[in-house]
């Protein structure tokens, strides 16, 4: 059996970056990186598209919460770069 993720949409996205932020300046910057991810999106394979994604939830980590450096994550084959990680 194959299990499939639930329907959303980038607003809904949006909430609940916005609602994790705990200062003015995560809510901004949230707006911000789902807004840029949302208009490279149609140039991301799904599993980049995902990893950016994860990765605007890591930036509302706190700093000494982060996990260490991501130059272990394997290429998804494209040639789009420049993410939020």
């Amino acid at each position: 059996m194959t299990l499939t993720l639930p329907n959303w949409t980038w607003d809904y996205l949006e909430t609940v970056f916005e609602d994790l932020a705990q200062t003015p300046a995560e809510k901004a910057a949230v707006l911000h990186l789902v807004s840029v991810t949302r208009e490279m999106s149609p140039y991301l394979s799904k599993l980049d598209l995902l990893r950016e994604i994860i990765c605007i939830g890591l930036v509302l980590l706190p700093e000494h919460d982060r996990p260490p450096g991501v130059s272990n994550l394997r290429s998804s084959g494209t040639d789009v770069s420049g993410g939020t990680c």
